[in-house]
């Protein structure tokens, strides 16, 4: 593989093959280098377009929610539930972006024991088309933020 430059790479992620391969260094503390690799499937793994999941009525998230957006699309006033790491393990870091995508207003709930950190405990979607964003700190402890009400 010849060497290319990073100025020299394409910016954009379709042009990236799966099996394309980048080589990396790290200092391993001795004054030498470990090389090392990403594939152009590992690299596209976190550029990916989102997908989305809609419901039509107050939802509990489950696993395969991690790094989507969820829509609720309902007149009335429902609500999207984050469980307990207990029941649901999503990873660390986990994102999941809701969107109130009926008239009904949607809240972001939570079971027993799960905490939440939101500005002003400000836990309601504005309004339709809003949108709030929960991203896992800790076992049972999320951030709530976006377009939100209390």
């Amino acid at each position: 593989m010849a060497e290319i430059r990073i100025s020299q790479l394409t910016a954009k992620a379709s042009n990236l093959a799966s099996t394309d391969e980048f080589a990396i260094a790290e200092d391993d503390g001795a004054g030498g280098y470990v090389s090392k690799k990403i594939t152009g499937a590992e690299l596209k793994g976190g550029l990916t377009e989102i997908e989305f999941n809609t419901q039509s009525a107050t939802y509990t998230l489950v696993l395969s929610d991690q790094n989507k957006m969820v829509e609720i699309n309902n007149g009335s006033a429902n609500e999207i539930i984050i469980p307990l790491n207990s029941a649901v393990a999503f990873p660390i870091g986990t994102q999941i972006l809701v969107a109130q995508l009926g008239a009904g207003q949607t809240s972001i709930g939570k079971s027993v024991g799960v905490n939440l950190y939101a500005e002003g405990n400000k836990l309601k979607i504005v309004g339709q088309y809003g949108i709030a964003t929960l991203i896992k700190k800790s076992t049972d402890l999320w951030y709530v933020a976006g377009n939100l009400e209390a």
